[in-house]
């Protein structure tokens, strides 16, 4: 008995001793959110600063060995270990861009940025980072605990259930009883405290990479807009340059009018003005067409030369338009919306009163959302269907003039008027196939990534 107990009591002074170690070493916080891409590209010099300053603790009270004197400009230069950048190497240097190409194609659009977008590829690093945090050690840790746990209470119970307690040692078994089951609760608040920060990082993990994700298909999104709106405005110039050749046009026979004595010089002054505003208007949208492509081209890394050629927006096809369904795929668009994953992750988390209400409240707003873009796509459809009944009543129009013109009973004039009426029909044609293309699209980013 009496080496029993000496066996207990050499247990209990080790896990005195053991427990504040396995505290301090064992213990661990969760870690903090991903590291955002400005510390991503400063993360080599801080190493180095964490590397010098570990240095200069261990050599605290000792005089560095051959300190170097202030030396000159040259001797900085020379002695310089890596490349100092100057204002000259500054605006000398070339941007080299990457993506060869000189045609972008939507279909193609979300490759190219993933592959070349900078912004992008810095959050896809993000979140490689955050799938690399892994709770294995922090698990080990708890196992550790766990099992050192069961060896307290196998002691605590061989004290509990002794036959005997040897006489003047009632004291010292109850001391040691009390001992014990401290340890062990203690042991067991440590194991309870990092099983929550295990759940804990997991869910913020898990957050932050939903974040992140959205991050993403944002930027995407920006990318397909400014595409649309490109498209637009090239549609839009071509329609002011038929304009200026009609103002062209008319202001010749205003001219000739002149010539006649049945116009003044008032109206042909008029009339220059009118085509001096539009060449203005002109070239205000060949600014805003390349400035645009600019951008896209740099989102894409490619030459940025404002001149990069686009390939006609892919129209959804009948059966695609006729599988859009709010009610069918609510469930799935919404799982995807950001805002109603982290708000679940919430409340997962915690059920309380607060949480729950956020969950609703995302649930709902994405639902009222995500119905006006399903309400969009068949009112948009009914306009081109309208538009294309205008065009082709436009065409026959155009065709019975052209025949009339050819049998030399229309004038000129009166053929262009029915060419720019077919001309015009065919820019509203192109303008709702444009909104129907853009609002089928927005009913994919709903779908496919949770996007409203």
């Amino acid at each position: 008995m009496k080496r029993t107990l000496a066996l207990l009591l050499s247990v209990v002074l080790t896990l005195a001793v053991a427990l504040p170690v396995m505290a301090d070493e064992r213990v661990q916080t969760a870690p903090g959110p991903a590291a955002s891409a400005a510390d991503l590209q400063t993360g080599s010099g801080a190493s180095s600063l964490a590397a010098s300053s570990a240095a200069g603790s261990e050599t605290v009270g000792e005089t560095a060995p051959d300190a170097l004197e202030p030396s000159g400009t040259e001797d900085a230069a020379s002695s310089a270990p890596f490349d100092v950048l100057t204002a000259n190497s500054v605006h000398s240097a070339a941007m080299v861009a990457e993506n060869t190409a000189d045609t972008l194609n939507f279909e193609n659009l979300r490759r190219a940025l993933e592959k070349y977008n900078a912004n992008i590829l810095s959050l896809q690093g993000q979140i490689k980072d955050l799938t690399s945090v892994t709770t294995a050690n922090m698990w080990d840790t708890i196992v550790g605990l766990d099992q050192m746990k069961e060896g307290v209470d196998a002691a605590l119970n061989t004290v509990r259930n002794a036959d005997s307690v040897p006489d003047g040692m009632g004291d010292v078994y109850a001391a040691l009883q009390t001992s014990l089951a401290a340890q062990s609760a203690i042991l067991q608040m440590q194991i309870a405290t990092l099983q929550g920060q295990r759940d804990t990082m997991g869910d913020s993990t898990e957050s932050a990479k939903n974040s992140l994700d959205d991050a993403i298909n944002q930027i995407v999104k920006g990318a397909e807009t400014l595409y649309v709106a490109i498209a637009t405005m090239e549609d839009g110039l071509d329609a002011m340059n038929r304009g200026l050749d009609t103002l062209d046009r008319a202001a010749a026979i205003t001219e000739k009018r002149q010539e006649l004595g049945m116009a003044s010089a008032y109206d042909v002054e008029s009339m220059h003005h009118q085509r001096s505003q539009l060449q203005s208007q002109i070239q205000s949208m060949k600014f805003q067409i390349a400035s645009n492509k600019t951008t896209l081209e740099g989102m894409c890394d490619m030459e940025l030369n404002g001149s990069v050629k686009l390939g006609a927006l892919p129209m959804p096809t009948q059966a695609e338009l006729d599988a859009v369904s709010y009610d069918k795929t609510l469930s799935t668009a919404m799982g995807r919306n950001v805002d109603v994953a982290n708000a679940q992750i919430s409340y997962n988390t915690s059920t309380s009163g607060a949480n729950k209400n956020a969950l609703s409240a995302a649930k709902d707003n994405f639902a009222s959302k995500f119905k006006v873009v399903c309400m969009t796509i068949p009112e948009d459809s009914r306009l081109v269907d309208t538009a294309q009944e205008a065009v082709d009543f436009q065409q026959r129009t155009f065709d019975i003039a052209a025949k009339k013109y050819e049998l030399g009973m229309l004038s000129h004039e009166e053929y262009l008027s029915a060419k720019s009426d077919l001309d015009s029909a065919q820019d509203d044609l192109r303008t709702a196939q444009r909104n129907l293309f853009s609002a089928y699209r927005a009913y994919v980013n709903a779908t496919q990534y949770g996007l409203v």
